[in-house]
């Protein structure tokens, strides 16, 4: 196995392999039992924040309800957080990164961390060049970055298809996957969805091994949501972002805009568009 990081949570709650494996069940009922409220329902996006704003793309039949923990751990940071909404999560791949960039476009999204689980991260690779000039980091939990041999007993979904290791689409995202740099990627000790590591272990010498059981535990669980806030925050001290100066402009943009010069000319223009 190729060289990479070890993440050792400090924070979450110690838990042995077999409550490790109790966890992940639970985490496995509950992102089922989620994804038809999902369809219908979206955690409101937290716009308030100092920092770079967040957002999370959910994997294969994923819920954005299954996100909130996670959510709630990055906004008490100072984040910004944004849940994507794609649709059944386990159609055309080609236009969930379409709709993935117009989200990050109509929300004036720059600069921003995408943190993508399974699925989430062949979607966020696949973006043109104009969600991935919005993107700063993508980080990628658990995604089968070479395909899944079994996901062809999904044959009656597109996104079945599209990830069987042959696929064109598959050879696309491998041939994007070789020139982005800005991608990070944590997969499980053990993952029962991705069982073989050549599935989903780059091979990059920033790949993070969290030495712990589950696929869902990887977003849901305390270790995995710890180990998500961390690199999100060592990658947020490389660069801080400056909110004083921020907030500078932004106050002077709104003293500009009550100012009665400023009120008076827009009375002006109203007045002349009314009158034509």
């Amino acid at each position: 196995m190729r060289d990479h990081l070890t993440f050792l949570p400090e924070k979450s709650p110690p838990r042995g392999i077999f409550l490790q494996i109790i966890f992940e069940i639970l985490y496995a009922i509950k992102f089922i039992l989620l994804y038809i409220p999902g369809l219908l329902l979206r955690p409101g996006d937290i716009t308030t924040g100092e920092k770079r704003p967040v957002v999370l793309v959910s994997g294969f039949f994923g819920s954005p309800l299954t996100w909130l923990k996670c959510r709630a751990a990055l906004a008490q940071l100072g984040h910004p957080v944004y849940v994507v909404r794609l649709g059944f999560q386990c159609g055309n791949l080609r236009r969930y990164s379409e709709k993935l960039q117009r989200f990050l476009e109509d929300n004036n999204l720059s600069d921003c961390y995408l943190v993508c689980h399974s699925m989430g991260g062949l979607v966020a690779a696949n973006m043109g060049y104009r969600g991935r000039d919005r993107t700063r980091k993508i980080f990628t939990l658990g995604t089968p970055f070479r395909g899944h041999p079994l996901s062809i007993l999904f044959f009656f979904t597109w996104a079945g298809w599209q990830m069987y290791p042959l696929s064109r689409f598959m050879r696309e995202v491998r041939d994007k996957y070789r020139t982005l740099t800005n991608i990070q990627a944590v997969f499980a000790s053990i993952d029962e969805v991705l069982f073989l590591d050549y599935l989903n272990i780059p091979g990059r010498y920033d790949d993070v091994r969290l030495p712990q059981i589950g696929h869902c535990n990887l977003f849901m669980g305390p270790a995995g949501i710890e180990c998500i806030t961390e690199l999100i925050s060592a990658e947020e001290a490389k660069d801080p972002k400056h909110p004083s100066k921020e907030k500078a402009e932004k106050r002077k943009k709104e003293s500009h805009a009550k100012s009665p010069r400023t009120q008076k000319s827009h009375k002006r223009q109203n007045g002349r568009a009314k009158r034509r």
